[in-house]
């Protein structure tokens, strides 16, 4: 049976949101999902009409899996989960963004003078290539960031490269520590 975004996101909240211990969330998430499948595309092939549509595709994807802990205006959660908003990391290469959301990060990072520490959630089992491409093309044109946007086909090609690497990518293995 397939989940919804929407299902995973609240589920997904209700267990592992909170905190900014390391292993509870600090890095953007908590503990690993408990839900499995991937989720129905958030919108009809938003990606294939173009940029525009496929960051209102993502800005609804952002509002079920990723506001709870980045915010709605990007900003995180200060010693919880890091900002995406300005983010160095979300403007740079698409590939590492996409590995994060699909695998998860966990380790230190420091953004702006403040340490994260945490884990967070892997959501490649749950996300679409569609919906995974939708969201960051949101993230990386919203709240001041302005990366080029990400297409499914791009998803696809690292959800292969990636399929065996164990959750979580770390912040050392990535090179975003810093």
């Amino acid at each position: 049976m397939r989940t919804s975004v929407l299902g995973v996101g609240l589920l997904w909240v209700a267990t592992a949101c909170g905190g900014g211990e390391a292993g509870a969330g600090g890095a953007g998430g908590g503990d690993q999902a408990a839900a499995g499948g991937q989720s129905e595309p958030a919108a009809a092939a938003p990606a294939a009409a173009g940029p525009a549509a496929a960051s209102k595709a993502g800005e609804q994807v952002y509002g079920n899996v990723c506001v709870v802990c980045h915010q709605a205006n990007g900003e995180g959660m200060e010693g919880a989960f890091p900002p995406l908003a300005g983010s160095a990391v979300v403007a740079g290469d698409a590939a590492t963004s996409i590995k994060i959301v699909l695998r998860g990060v966990s380790g230190p990072m420091t953004r702006g003078g403040v340490t994260y520490n945490g884990v967070m959630t892997p959501w490649g089992a749950q996300l679409s290539d569609e919906d995974v491409a939708n969201v960051l093309t949101y993230v990386r044109s919203s709240w001041g960031n302005s990366a080029a946007a990400v297409t499914p086909a791009e998803v696809a090609t690292v959800r292969a490269e990636v399929a065996s690497h164990p959750d979580p990518y770390t912040t050392a293995e990535l090179g975003i520590a810093k």
